[in-house]
């Protein structure tokens, strides 16, 4: 009996063992094949990305031949517009720009068959490097271009990158939120553009560049828009806040802050916003000047405006001083960013509670003597 429960108890034991083995080994095998399948998928992750470059370059050099022969826009416009925007991960060369710039001067027609090649080129691309060159090429068309340009890119839909995604790079989240909200930083800029058209008082015979080759940032002298009504120097700065709102929203984050392209792209909307803060100092100016002049309601809209530039002002300390940590330009190069001071914004809050005041009393006023009867005093004559 007792061997008997000895050899039960030896072979139960065994097959424990054998099971636990089994068990293990069966473990161990599907941790290896897992660790295989996660390794095979990040090679063919890899393979696949450098599989896309290489296409995207492919695609280019054909497109070049094609353009040189066929092409349905001026051939060598098209060729510039492919190197300008080509699929390495290097900063645009200036040569090329220069070129598109100089052709795009000479007629109507270059202007439109460069919007139609970098509209193409935007709709059809899935990678971040050649949607942000584009954009790039964009914008110094905008700002160095003739004013036939941005008269002929509105209305199109070619800044409209909400639904773009990266599929060549991995890793590439952050350069495809930096594409998306540059792609709305340069609406917003248009949008100003076209403004400034309409209101022909804000444009300026000076080249855009030289008008704040000087500035320094200073509150105290709004010259340029004396002559402007105070509705449209109300409507301009809320455009123009609108833009400084855009501007502080394209810091790159993650990986894309430390990439040559974005912050040669960040330079340029770096370069915008010191002009767009210079126009803003003017205007609270003029505003403040004029503050004790103006009806009550148009007060309430100046004096919401100067807080919120305010704010704004606060938040482009911050945002310059990002921008000379990580070198995006030279400390020369920023402007004197003078804060609007709480001591002004409480001065303009009490005379517009003043004015309040002198409103509410006139309409009282006012209702009074509406309220008086009407006698007639020829019946004591």
């Amino acid at each position: 009996m007792y061997i008997s429960n000895s050899y039960s108890c030896k072979r139960s034991l065994l097959s424990w063992i054998g099971a636990s083995s089994s068990s293990s080994i069966d473990q161990n095998y599907r941790r290896i094949n897992c660790s295989s399948r996660q390794s095979n998928w990040s090679f063919l992750c890899l393979a696949s990305s450098t599989i896309r470059k290489a296409i995207g370059m492919v695609k280019n050099q054909t497109r070049i031949s094609i353009a040189k022969v066929i092409g349905n826009v001026p051939p060598y416009l098209e060729v510039l517009i492919v190197k300008a925007t080509g699929h390495n991960n290097e900063p645009p060369e200036e040569k090329y720009t220069r070129e598109i710039l100089n052709l795009t001067s000479d007629s109507k027609s270059y202007v439109n068959a460069c919007i139609h090649t970098l509209s193409i080129r935007l709709s059809k691309t899935h990678d971040w490097i050649v949607a942000l060159k584009a954009l790039m090429l964009i914008h110094r068309l905008l700002v160095d271009g003739v004013p036939t340009f941005s008269q002929e890119i509105k209305g199109t839909r070619i800044l409209n990158m909400s639904d773009f995604h990266d599929e060549v790079h991995s890793n590439s989240w952050e350069h495809s939120g930096f594409v998306k909200t540059y792609a709305i930083y340069l609406n917003r800029k248009l949008e100003l553009m076209e403004f400034d058209k309409k209101v022909n008082a804000f444009n300026n015979s000076l080249h855009f560049e030289d008008r704040y080759k000087d500035f320094n940032g200073d509150l105290n002298d709004p010259v340029r828009f004396r002559k402007i009504k105070t509705e449209k120097i109300l409507e301009r700065l809320h455009w123009l806040l609108r833009v400084l709102d855009r501007v502080l929203s394209c810091r790159p984050t993650g990986n894309a802050k430390s990439n040559r392209i974005v912050l040669i792209a960040l330079y340029l909307v770096l370069k915008d916003s010191f002009r767009v803060y210079g126009d803003v100092c003017e205007m609270v100016g003029v505003l403040v000047d004029r503050f004790s002049q103006m009806e009550y309601d148009i007060g309430v809209k100046a004096f919401d405006q100067s807080v919120y530039a305010s704010r704004k002002s606060d938040e482009l300390v911050d945002f310059y001083k990002w921008c000379k940590d990580i070198g995006v330009a030279k400390s020369s190069e920023f402007p004197n960013v003078e804060k609007i001071s709480d001591e002004l914004l409480s001065g303009l809050e009490t005379v517009l509670r003043e004015k309040k005041n002198v409103s509410y009393n006139s309409e009282k006023s006012n209702n009074e003597r509406e309220m008086l009867p009407n006698r007639d005093f020829n019946q004591f004559n």
